[in-house]
């Protein structure tokens, strides 16, 4: 009777240990399915969730004919403004196309459509609620100017109102802060390159429509010398040009933009973009 207690213990031990090993060896697997289920899952919202926080608006990058900043030549946006924001997208590794439409439609497509960066772009105190800001891209100055035979000399806004005739751009700007200090003995004309010849034709009296830097860049486009228009006394206006953003793209992006903007103008890049194009002063 003993022995057969013992023996049938050991069988029952014996079952008891074999279906414990297979309890174990089932739960074992089940929780091995549940947790790779489980950090699959996880995983892939994670991945989601990272995808959605480093997505970036779909941008369209606009600008105008105003060179030398920014023109478009055999269909390719050039310019000193324009090879800027080309090296602020390489340093985030983002590619936009550059469009460039007259500057009137630009200024309704900042102000009525999503996404859009707009340069290069004076930032006024009027336009500063209006949208965001990248920048500044550099700092210019409009002045008026006259032809080199002309002795006369202007020093003050009442000296150019006392000109036969001023010749200035269509509409923009340039235009607006012209009617702003009163100077109403205009002609308005499309062309830059039209305004600048009023002068040799001597049709004006005097120009205003661009930075130094732009009217020797258009100088020298219709075959003038340098010096064959003289810068008068008069500033216009002096604001640093930006690249002037929808108010719905997100901070976040601003200041990736900002950020990149402020590493390429600590590279060399930056000053070999400005000295390619002639009459600016060092960057730095």
């Amino acid at each position: 009777m003993f022995i057969c207690d013992i023996k049938w213990n050991r069988e029952a031990t014996d079952c008891y240990d074999s279906n414990r090993a297979v309890g174990i060896s089932v739960s074992m697997n089940f929780t091995r399915s549940a947790f790779l289920r489980i950090f699959t899952a996880l995983v892939c919202l994670a991945g989601s969730y990272s995808s959605q926080a480093i997505a970036q608006p779909d941008l369209k990058i606009i600008t105008e004919d105003w060179a030398p900043y920014n023109y478009e030549e055999d269909k390719v946006v050039k310019g000193l403004s324009t090879e800027i924001v080309q090296a602020i997208m390489d340093e985030l590794g983002e590619h936009y196309p550059i469009h460039i439409y007259p500057g009137p439609r630009g200024d309704r497509m900042l102000d009525t459509e999503p996404n859009i960066m707009y340069f290069s772009i004076f930032r006024t105190p009027e336009r500063e609620e209006k949208y965001k800001w990248i920048g500044p891209i550099s700092d210019q100055a409009i002045y008026f100017y006259k032809h080199k035979d002309n002795p006369k000399s202007y020093k003050t806004v009442d000296d150019i109102k006392q000109a036969s005739l001023v010749s200035v751009p269509y509409k923009g700007l340039v235009t607006d802060q012209v009617e702003a200090q009163g100077i109403t003995n205009v002609i308005r004309l499309q062309s830059r390159e039209r305004q600048l010849a009023m002068l040799f034709k001597d049709r004006a009296e005097l120009a205003v429509n661009t930075s130094p830097l732009g009217v020797a860049y258009y100088l020298k486009q219709m075959g003038k010398s340098a010096d064959s228009l003289v810068q008068t006394e008069v500033k216009l206006l002096e604001f640093p040009l930006y690249i002037a953003c929808s108010k719905e793209i997100p901070d976040s992006a601003i200041e990736r933009w900002q950020e990149a903007l402020e590493r390429v103008q600590a590279s060399d890049n930056y000053a070999n973009i400005y000295n390619k194009y002639p009459f600016l002063m060092d960057p730095h």
